[in-house]
């Protein structure tokens, strides 16, 4: 990365900007066109997640397991990769650490889609704003703005919501249930994304940290789908390739692609594109699946994301010592 020149003449001469990964940043300003790319195309990969998890149509354990299994030896040849060209290429234990509760998130984030849906089993993930912002607040010393507090009735009023007026998208399902099983991903999420944070501060790139949780939360959903009795491939070709998409286009791709670019953008876009992504599973669940989507459902999404979105910009500026460094973290959620 360039040091900011003076006066000169071209892009990179040009008073405050300096270079990231080829295209010119500002911070005063825009972000470069290619960071708004890896951005905007992490985003549409992450959302079409959990349609590939309700296509795959396979046990909980099983999804969520063979989408680590399949995006592990992807990461590890990109580590070769960077190995090869005289880059850092190593696991860092507290990425691994993170890989453990991410782990859970994913178990009990696939259990909830096939309760209540691709669409609102993506918002409720979305709650890891407000939890990382209490674990900021009660461990890390940060101080949020007061609407931070502000937003914790909207989220407690929308989860309320959904889970009072939600439909499940099986017979016997039980919106309780699958909002009980949101609730503990986001909550999961949250500290593998605090984990991940950390593990950036000590010298991790996206790479490694994103390489290093998989491989975690691998070994934790092949636990899970042992417990279960369902540790193997999926039982049809067509289930496989759908969790071949989901490992490669989001646990891969897109992971990649957000964890490298979203915190280089000012923190009113980066709360677009928080919101951005559950908003299209959203979309993708009504039309690709044609998943229940009342008023009322409508309503509860809506609210508890406006609680994050509030949630997010009291907690955007905030530099507690955890958050000296520009961790990169992916934010969208799964």
């Amino acid at each position: 990365m360039a040091e900011p020149r003076g006066h000169g003449q071209g892009p990179e001469g040009q008073r405050g900007r300096r270079r990231v990964d080829g295209a010119v940043h500002d911070p005063r300003g825009a972000p470069g066109w290619r960071v708004l790319a890896r951005t905007w195309t992490g985003v549409v990969l992450i959302s079409f997640s959990a349609v590939y998890v309700r296509l795959a149509d396979v046990e909980a354990a099983r999804s969520a397991l063979l989408r680590g299994a399949y995006a592990l030896p992807a990461f590890l040849l990109l580590l070769a990769w960077r190995r090869a060209a005289g880059r850092s290429a190593r696991l860092h234990p507290v990425a691994v650490a993170a890989g453990v509760c991410l782990g859970i998130d994913l178990v009990t984030w696939h259990a909830s889609i096939g309760i209540i849906g691709a669409g609102l089993g993506t918002v409720l993930p979305n709650l890891q704003v407000v939890i990382v912002g209490i674990i900021g607040v009660a461990w890390l010393g940060e101080r949020p703005a007061r609407s931070f507090w502000g937003a914790l009735p909207l989220v407690i009023l929308g989860v309320w919501l959904l889970a009072a007026a939600g439909e499940s998208v099986v017979a016997d399902g039980s919106p309780v249930l699958g909002v009980g099983f949101g609730l503990v991903t986001a909550v999961a999420y949250s500290f593998f994304l605090v984990l991940v944070r950390f593990a950036r501060m000590r010298g991790a790139s996206a790479p490694e940290a994103m390489a290093s949780a998989t491989l975690g939360a691998t070994l934790v959903m092949g636990v899970a789908a042992a417990w279960e009795g369902v540790l193997g491939p999926a039982p049809t070709l067509e289930s496989n390739l759908w969790l071949l998409a989901l490992a490669l286009g989001s646990q891969f791709g897109g992971w990649l692609l957000l964890s490298s670019s979203i915190d280089r953008l000012p923190a009113a876009m980066t709360s677009v594109a928080l919101l951005l992504q559950p908003v299209l599973a959203l979309l993708w669940g009504a039309l690709l699946l044609a998943e229940p989507l009342g008023p009322v459902q409508l309503g509860g999404a809506a609210v508890v994301l406006a609680g994050v979105a509030v949630a997010h910009r009291a907690t955007a500026a905030v530099r507690g010592p955890a958050t000296e460094r520009g961790a990169s973290a992916p934010v969208a959620a799964d």
